[in-house]
């Protein structure tokens, strides 16, 4: 896709939602396939996509665009095993940023 395009898809009124679709489907994924790989993949997967709509915003903001930095810290950089506690609570967090975003950052 066109950076136009992609502006146009992150201007639209639902796109924030793909970012708690991702990290609780990730986690539902977990619990149904009993892999916690799958959980740890929704929530960094949709880090990175709150960090892409952030970028494409007409004003950017900055704790969304760092949002995979944390993700990767939370989940492969500490020296303890993230839990479902983890995985929980960084789904909800981002979730409340994407809605975050979408309602502060998509004014120029």
């Amino acid at each position: 896709m066109h950076r136009e395009e992609l502006q146009k898809f992150a201007q639209n009124r639902y796109a924030w939602l793909l970012v708690p679709a991702t990290s609780f489907g990730g986690i539902a994924l977990r619990y149904l396939a009993d892999s916690f790989l799958a959980g740890i993949a929704g929530c960094v997967l949709g880090s990175f996509i709150i960090a892409a709509l952030a970028y494409l915003k007409p004003r950017r903001d900055i704790v969304s665009l760092f949002a995979p930095v944390y993700a990767v810290i939370i989940f492969y950089g500490l020296e303890n095993a993230p839990t479902d506690v983890t995985l929980w609570l960084f789904a909800i967090s981002i979730s409340i940023l994407a809605l975050r975003l979408e309602k502060r950052f998509s004014t120029a």
